[in-house]
């Protein structure tokens, strides 16, 4: 079986900002390298030459193209590409755990060909999706920047209604990813602009009617 890690990132203009969130980068490729040694893709938005990665392979886009828009290119990449499964990571993710534990999440992906897992509830923090999963479901237009609604929230809400059969739930070691995204003052889009509960119930109307 074939396993990359998909990445989506992007570096606001703002100079302090920036520099913050190129280190989060960084580090989250280098641990990516440390406990999994996979390919790793690169959904990269308003990168420049001050942005130097190896060891993944970057598709960069001179624009933002928003969170959803990200997750599609990334999606369509994927579907792209000669890889049996997709583990979703974002740009500040904060990856701990022991390369053993990391084994032991691999290892439920080869057990479990075909599906998808479910790491966080309504985060794709160490997500994991199968091609044959996920090229019969896609994204909805819209951006959480806008209020929208959560794509992360509605790609595992839909996947929990239309293929459940599918799911399956890992099993937790010492491996996670402990950003906040929630509380997280360096991010790039949310500042409190918008009622997030509002949002989430947005989110669940849109499945609701699938």
């Amino acid at each position: 079986m074939k396993i990359c890690i998909g990445i989506i990132s992007y570096l606001p203009d703002d100079i302090r900002l920036r520099e913050i969130r190129k280190e989060r980068l960084h580090n989250v490729i280098s641990k990516c390298n440390e406990l999994f040694s996979l390919p790793i893709i690169i959904v990269a938005q308003n990168w420049g030459n001050d942005v130097e990665i190896e060891h993944a392979t970057v598709f960069k886009y001179a624009n933002k193209l928003g969170i959803t828009e990200a997750r599609r290119k990334l999606r369509e990449i994927f579907l792209d590409s000669d890889y049996d499964y997709l583990i979703m990571l974002d740009d500040d993710a904060k990856l701990v755990g022991t390369k053993e534990d990391a084994d032991k999440y691999i290892q439920q992906i080869e057990d479990h060909p075909g599906q998808w897992g479910a790491y966080k509830s309504f985060l794709l923090k160490l997500f994991a999706i199968s091609k044959d999963i996920y090229k019969q479901i896609d994204f909805p237009k819209g951006e959480a920047e806008q209020g929208d609604f959560f794509e992360d929230m509605y790609l595992i809400m839909a996947l929990d209604k239309k293929f459940k059969v599918f799911k399956f739930i890992f099993k937790r070691t010492s491996l996670n990813d402990v950003s906040d995204s929630s509380r997280d003052p360096n991010s790039t889009w949310f500042r409190k602009q918008f009622n997030k509960h509002s949002i989430g119930d947005k989110t669940r109307d849109m499945v609701r009617r699938l």
